[in-house]
């Protein structure tokens, strides 16, 4: 009995550390704008979801609203690049791209929405939605990086998705074995 008692305190203090110590992860959604300036104009809104600090995928990235209406809806379905660089709350590098064609209901099929924070012809951040398929333009002389206005701003945390944390329960579990197990040992 003595060993039992034994194992059941050591396995519960142990589940109660690391409990203790487990952080639970919290998820970072990002609003994003930018002006279609590369693929025939329109004003472009949506967000990003499930970023974390460092770098990563989204979980989703979707368009809620364009000016010209192409193009609102989930683009995560099938992403061909699918990288963003979180530091200090703020996204300082991206690369995304979402074939609309090679998607599947419910993503978007019929368009095409790219991200990429390397310069090219003058544009340092680019960002565009284009009809898919179909040529899309990722950079140009004509087409500055202040034309484009794309931003991030990181969605307030009340907005901010938790994700979901499983040792609350294990914590719980293990302090009701450690009560179990003091209470057996005076026993």
């Amino acid at each position: 009995m003595k060993t039992l008692q034994q194992t059941l305190l050591a396995l519960s203090t142990g589940i109660v550390s690391t409990s203790l110590f487990a952080m639970p992860a919290t998820a970072i959604d990002f609003d994003f704008s930018f002006n279609n300036e590369l693929n025939g104009g329109g004003a472009v809104t949506g967000i990003i979801r499930g970023l974390d600090e460092g770098t990563g995928s989204a979980t989703s990235v979707e368009v809620l609203s364009n000016t010209t209406g192409l193009g609102i809806g989930e683009y995560i379905g099938n992403p061909l690049l699918n990288t963003w660089t979180v530091s200090g709350g703020d996204i300082i590098n991206f690369n995304f791209l979402s074939a609309g064609i090679i998607n599947t209901p419910p993503a978007v099929t019929d368009a095409l929405l790219f991200f990429d924070s390397n310069e090219l012809s003058g544009a340092t951040f680019r960002a565009g939605v284009a009809p898919s398929p179909g040529p899309f333009v990722t950079g140009s002389g004509f087409v500055s990086t202040d034309d484009i206005g794309l931003t991030f701003t990181q969605r307030i945390e009340d907005e901010t998705e938790t994700v979901p944390e499983p040792t609350s329960l294990l914590g719980f579990l293990a302090i009701g074995a450690a009560v179990t197990g003091t209470a057996l040992k005076r026993k």
